[in-house]
């Protein structure tokens, strides 16, 4: 009986909600289909954590690094040797997206987040997929590879390393 309490917390964490997650990563596939059938794939790493925090580590078909908090954005581009710098306005956070997630069936779930849609696939209680249509009405759809959930990823994870030498470019 002293079991009961321990599998049932362990029960909660195996069906956790969307709403649940504090932090992401996995490996991720990311393919992009504009309006004449042309389809441009990415891979890369995503790390998310709460507050407000993201890293997407793109690989291919280029290096590109993109920090995201709740103040600025951040574009390390080591081919072109450059950095971007902006502020953030409206723009939301990746795991804010998965928060407002409504359930439409077991594994589908669907957020509308300042006029965008994202469709949102679970499997097994892991975030899988997210599929939506930009403001350049490209397809876009993101497969996570082998998602993680609410695991521990250090706050310098999200603090970008700016090399010597790259241009810096403000707006």
């Amino acid at each position: 009986m002293r079991f009961l309490p321990l599998t049932f917390l362990f029960a909660l964490t195996l069906f956790a909600s969307p709403q649940d997650i504090n932090s992401f990563s996995s490996p991720f596939e990311q393919r992009i289909v504009d309006e004449h059938g042309k389809v441009i794939t990415y891979r890369g790493e995503l790390w998310a954590a709460k507050p407000q925090n993201a890293l997407w580590s793109y690989q291919k078909p280029i290096q590109k690094s993109v920090y995201i908090n709740a103040k600025r954005l951040v574009i390390l581009e080591p081919q072109l040797e450059q950095v971007s710098i902006r502020s953030l306005g409206d723009e939301i956070d990746f795991l804010e997206i998965i928060k407002k997630a409504k359930r439409i069936d077991n594994d589908h779930y669907k957020a509308t987040v300042n006029g965008q849609t994202y469709n949102i696939i679970f499997k097994n209680d892991l975030l899988n997929a997210i599929q939506y249509t930009d403001s350049y009405d490209n397809k876009v759809a993101i497969q996570f590879l082998k998602p993680t959930q609410n695991g521990t990823i250090p706050p310098s994870r999200f603090v970008p390393t700016i090399p010597s030498g790259y241009d810096v470019l403000k707006n």
